[in-house]
């Protein structure tokens, strides 16, 4: 009989510890975010709703905090750009 599957347990062993280096990585970035918003540098004051509604970014090595006014202007203007 054939093998219908090649089995390559050390492969898919080194991707999942590559993926969970990278989760850790990101998540240490994240507990570094500013303290305020990248665009228009309003102050980010901890609380339920503002963690809830702030986005928050990870590029590279770049952690990007966003305010909502300034997240939805961005979504606008990619949306638009997208569409020409």
């Amino acid at each position: 009989m054939k093998k219908l599957r090649r089995s390559t347990p050390g492969k898919r062993k080194q991707e999942r510890k590559s993926a969970e280096e990278e989760l850790e990585r990101k998540v240490a970035l994240f507990a570094q975010h500013p303290t305020d918003c990248c665009v228009c540098k309003s102050v980010f004051e901890r609380t339920k709703e503002t963690v809830i509604t702030w986005q928050v970014t990870i590029n590279e090595n770049r952690v990007r905090l966003t305010c909502p006014t300034c997240w939805n202007t961005i979504k606008k203007a990619v949306e638009s750009r997208d569409e020409d």
